[in-house]
């Protein structure tokens, strides 16, 4: 028993040391760089606020159920503001003709 918590601790410190390694050489490769460490601060910070408006619009399964909505939702909506503009367009056309036969009299 004794030798196998030792395997396992010996494999949990190569893992760590190697971990560490990787990110001692990422940190060098960005430190030279400093659009790198900002990008990633940036990076960072988008997504903390993401989780957080996730979390503050009623947890992760709310936001894809409203999404699920919006989605099943989505032919209509783009269908009544094709008809918007539709009626916009005819509403403008009809006017400058209108402005255009007072013109020509």
């Amino acid at each position: 028993m004794r030798q196998r918590f030792n395997d396992l601790a010996d494999q949990a410190t190569e893992g760590y040391n190697g971990a560490a390694r990787g990110m001692r050489k990422a940190y060098t490769s960005a430190s030279g760089y400093p659009g790198t460490i900002a990008a990633i601060v940036v990076g960072v910070g988008i997504t903390a606020f993401l989780l957080w408006a996730a979390r503050r619009a009623g947890g992760w399964q709310n936001l894809q159920s409203t999404a699920t909505d919006y989605m099943r939702d989505g032919y209509d909506r783009a269908r009544e503001g094709y008809n918007q503009a539709r009626d916009a367009i005819r509403d403008r056309a009809g006017r400058v003709r209108g402005q255009a036969q007072e013109l020509s009299e």
